[in-house]
């Protein structure tokens, strides 16, 4: 738009910054996504797509949902019957979940619970239960859930180094001995 606007006032980028966009001429599509105008300004797009920018913040957060909605209604539950806790034909259910409470519990998963109910119970503001956070202490109460790259990566290392930990668990105990003398 500068180039064919050439020297003109409004070739500016800070006044193209105000003026209205639509997402039809970004993507060659006529769609609305959910939940805003299919006009926006060029500005606020821009500042939605920096680093650590609202699509990112948003994306973090639908993460953590979506993770700790597959650790509570799959995962927990076959490691429950893997360690022989649950039956093999197990369902989510209060029995279930109360079984699990007991005896399969992780701090990682029990800090994703209370950062995954800020966001889908106080619209992204941490909750009373935050202070119990073991691993990520990230936020206080009143604190906004904003979970930028740096977080989003520390979360996706702590969920490797919890599958790690669910491989050590499936290996037999080894017992070895060592010799107090070098032998000859």
């Amino acid at each position: 738009m500068r180039k064919l606007l050439g020297e003109h006032g409004f070739a500016t980028e800070e006044f193209q910054d105000t003026c209205s966009m639509i997402y039809k001429h970004m993507s060659n599509r006529d769609y609305t996504p959910v939940a805003m105008s299919p006009v926006m300004k060029q500005g606020n797009m821009k500042r939605r797509l920096v680093d650590d920018g609202q699509n990112t913040l948003l994306l973090g957060r639908q993460c953590v949902v979506s993770a700790y909605t597959y650790w509570e209604e799959h995962l927990r539950i076959e490691i429950g019957k893997a360690l022989g806790v649950l039956k093999p034909d197990a369902r989510a259910n209060e029995e279930t979940r109360e079984i699990l409470n007991r005896h399969v519990v992780s701090d990682f998963w029990g800090d994703m619970r209370h950062i995954r109910n800020s966001i889908v119970h106080a619209n992204g503001v941490a909750i009373d239960e935050v202070k119990k956070c073991q691993i990520m202490k990230w936020f206080a109460p009143g604190d906004r859930i904003d979970l930028p790259h740096d977080r989003m990566r520390s979360i996706f290392l702590l969920m490797g180094k919890y599958r790690n930990d669910l491989h050590q668990m499936s290996l037999p105990k080894r017992s070895f001995r060592v010799p107090l003398e070098p032998t000859k």
